[in-house]
């Protein structure tokens, strides 16, 4: 088969498209200048000591190298030859004699010859089956095409037709990272599989589609990492008029300079190189798009970093059908790229941006508190994601439910509140615009109360201030719950954690602070402060209590536990409990001016 730029070659198992045959300087012979699949196998990037002899059409430094073209490549199979070689391995054994069967029977035909059968019975249900086969899967078999080089037309056309017999009932078939180069080959082969539906063609590298190319009744089309130009692909998808899934991910798309088949409903762009929404906007044609994937691109912003004068953010609003959407792990680092989602997509209901910088991030702003900030957990960035987006239904495949809205949106209200008694009233308008939900917010939850520090004079502390009052909070997290025996006297064992934290602090604040510490699922538990007031024990229920009369006998005076048990005047005492029930009240609302120092019993329902 002769080799020409483009043909496609297997070296070792390792795939590659020719870009240059020629000489090189400094050298005897010819050489063939080809592009690794594998990016990281060859040396260069298509030059040798500077000179340039042919381009890459991937932008790593190692794409590139040389090979001898005496140097013998894998042996390139058609499409029957793989079919074969994956489901019916046997027929390579008929084909080079190697039998051990004697009786001739009548013929049989494989891949256009007729090979005399003897006796294989279970070759022809080997057949029988590959023709019932509705999923093939071709993958990574070194496929040409129809044929596995070149040959006469009639040669082609017969190939053809003993495909359409042998594997009648194809529902999807993949063909990716195969040699495959031509169009025509692919669209040939699908024509014959009146019932193919899903094709994939990944990794691929493929010559321009010619004008006569169509390919009917395929629906789903995947082309991830064929490193076709976006132009190409709008031509390709034009030529599929039943489509309404296309995958063109891994392809290192910048920007997206036309639409592409109005008929396309899911689209998948992911891990390619989009840095903006705006990058995209000539997807907000579609009329029909109700999925859209940019899982794993570069995305930060909604605008382009240079935005010219004659475009405008507000030109940017996909179709209302819209309704499902993948963002993660991109560069999104704002809240404001958040709050801009319901105008961008207004019919979003659907979302995923998991995995984003800006959830590594605090949830508050440092200046609110002087206590080490860390980054948002899992439930805290759920919270306030869903808060910020009211429309949203399904957020990270959980589904929001009207418990989650309610505390997501109140936790959300806790820290506007904190910034905006952190702040001096000037500058309200401003931390306001940054949180365009509030007024709605508090129309439904009612308004929020704001303790402003004094701007001059005044006994109030500033909460910036380092001298802003603290409350050394003891949490107390039971680690085993039993009888006491002889080794422990105690009927449970804490794990405590000790934090001063500002009496400004809300409930929520405080657990977020509590669930972080101790791994545990925010409001889903339970603080239960410790008061310094007493109360007697119901001698009638003492029975029912974990401890005995010899716990009475220790050291610290016949208390079991300072917060727990005491006597006085012959009567059993125990401190009065009272719940830090969920509130934006500040949670200085329960304590004196003169308490310095809580413990908090945490359970966890």
């Amino acid at each position: 088969m002769a080799t020409s730029v483009g043909s496609r070659l297997s070296f070792d198992g390792a795939l590659c498209t020719v870009r240059y045959i020629g000489e090189v300087q400094g050298t005897k012979g010819q050489w063939l200048g080809v592009e690794w699949d594998d990016v990281t196998r060859g040396k260069h990037t298509g030059e040798h000591r500077g000179v340039k002899y042919f381009e890459c059409k991937s932008k790593h430094p190692t794409a590139g190298s040389f090979v001898r073209p005496t140097r013998q490549p894998d042996q390139a199979l058609s499409f029957l030859q793989a079919a074969n070689e994956k489901y019916v391995s046997e027929l390579q054994h008929m084909r080079s004699g190697q039998t051990d069967v004697a009786s001739p029977t009548k013929p049989i035909e494989i891949s256009g010859k007729i090979v005399e059968e003897v006796g294989f019975e279970k070759i022809r249900k080997q057949l029988a089956e590959l023709q019932e086969l509705r999923i093939v899967l071709l993958d990574g078999l070194r496929v040409h095409g129809v044929l596995a080089g070149e040959g006469s037309t009639e040669a082609y056309e017969n190939e053809l037709e003993i495909i359409g017999r042998t594997c009648p009932k194809i529902v999807e078939l993949d063909l990716s990272r195969n040699l495959i180069r031509r169009w025509k080959d692919v669209a040939d082969i699908c024509k014959q599989l009146k019932f193919l539906r899903i094709l994939r063609l990944n990794g691929n590298r493929f010559d321009i589609i010619d004008d006569s190319v169509t390919f009917g009744g395929i629906s789903e089309l995947t082309l991830d990492g064929t490193l076709m130009d976006w132009d190409e692909a709008a031509t390709v998808s034009s030529r599929f008029p039943s489509l309404k899934a296309l995958s063109l991910s891994l392809n290192g798309f910048t920007r997206i300079p036309c639409s592409i088949s109005n008929n396309i409903t899911e689209l998948k762009l992911e891990y390619n190189a989009f840095e903006s929404i705006s990058s995209i906007r000539q997807l907000t044609s579609l009329p029909k798009l109700k999925k859209l994937s940019l899982r794993g691109n570069h995305i930060s912003r909604i605008k382009p970093e240079n935005p010219s004068t004659t475009t405008s953010e507000d030109d940017v609003v996909f179709s209302s059908t819209l309704t499902s959407m993948d963002i993660s792990f991109n560069k999104i680092d704002s809240w404001s790229f958040v709050n801009s989602l319901p105008r961008v997509f207004p019919s979003l209901t659907n979302l995923r941006i998991s995995d984003n910088p800006l959830y590594d991030q605090p949830p508050a702003l440092s200046r609110i508190t002087n206590l080490p900030e860390y980054p948002m957990t899992v439930d805290e960035a759920y919270m306030l994601t869903l808060a910020h987006l009211s429309q949203v239904e399904i957020l990270n495949y959980s589904k929001i439910t009207h418990q989650d809205r309610t505390n997501g949106e109140l936790y959300y209200l806790s820290l506007i509140r904190k910034e905006l008694a952190a702040s001096p009233k000037s500058a309200e308008p401003r931390i306001l615009e940054l949180h365009p939900r509030y007024n709605e917010l508090c129309d439904t939850y009612g308004e929020v109360e704001i303790k402003r520090a004094a701007e001059s004079g005044g006994s109030t502390i500033h909460p910036r201030s380092l001298a802003a009052r603290l409350v050394t909070f003891i949490f107390c997290m039971p680690e085993q719950k039993q009888k006491p025996t002889p080794q422990t006297s105690k009927p449970n064992e804490y794990s405590e954690y000790r934090t001063n934290i500002p009496k400004s602090f809300d409930v929520y604040r405080i657990k977020a602070i509590v669930a972080r510490h101790f791994s545990l699922t925010p409001l889903r538990f339970k603080l239960i402060w410790e008061t310094d007031e007493w109360d007697p024990i119901d001698e009638s229920r003492a029975e029912d209590d974990e401890w005995d009369s010899s716990d009475e006998d220790e050291d610290t005076g016949g208390q079991l536990d300072g917060s727990v048990l005491k006597h006085e005047d012959g009567k059993k005492l125990v401190r009065r409990e009272e719940e830090l029930v969920d509130s934006t009240r500040e949670v200085g609302f329960w304590f004196t001016e003169d308490i310095r120092q809580v413990r908090v019993r945490i359970e966890v329902f």
